[in-house]
């Protein structure tokens, strides 16, 4: 099994960070929300306007990564998805975070679609299940993980904002300087 992920270590290192990052996101806004006293329904509403863009960037990731390629394609979607995360603190209002969260939702879609179309090429046939279920087991861990990081300072500053961006910015490193294969 190491044999077989070991060559996909450097995407699996960024999906963990990139994830942990999500996780820590998702929690943040939910609490930050309230503290900005957004009542239920507006919060409610602000969170599923990440959706939308996840629907969205369906559309956007194929063409975006078969025109620039996977790595470029990935710190690009890292780098809008910072971008983003940092936006949230600094404009609070739920017409501004409904735009973010859309935009976020456009930036993770098209990095599952990098992350997993590449997984999809570098796996073997035969070991494709097995590379599937360790990418999961990552995935489910970083976002666990990232939720617990809420402790780290207090969710009305702008430092847990940052972290999340550093965290995203991050998942592009090993990617990016990565000797491994991108798909054609």
């Amino acid at each position: 099994m190491i044999a077989i992920v070991r060559p996909l270590a450097a995407l699996l290192v960024g999906v963990a960070l990139l994830l942990m990052g999500s996780g820590l996101l998702g929690t943040l806004l939910a609490v930050r929300g309230r503290i900005e006293g957004f009542d239920d329904q507006t919060l409610g509403l602000v969170m599923s306007a990440y959706f939308v863009g996840f629907f969205l960037g369906t559309y956007a990731a194929p063409g975006l990564i078969q025109r620039i390629g996977h790595i470029r394609a990935f710190a690009f979607y890292a780098a809008l998805c910072a971008a983003t995360v940092l936006l949230h603190a600094i404009f609070v209002s739920p017409w501004a975070w409904s735009v973010l969260r859309l935009l976020t939702g456009i930036a993770l879609v098209g990095l599952y679609t990098v992350i997993e179309s590449w997984l999809n090429v570098q796996a073997p046939p035969a070991q494709r299940s097995q590379v599937f279920a360790v990418y999961m087991a990552v995935n489910l861990f970083a976002l666990a993980a990232g939720q617990w990081l809420i402790g780290v300072s207090a969710p009305a500053g702008f430092v847990l904002f940052s972290l999340v961006a550093v965290l995203v910015c991050l998942a592009a490193l090993p990617v990016t300087a990565s000797r491994m294969t991108q798909p054609e």
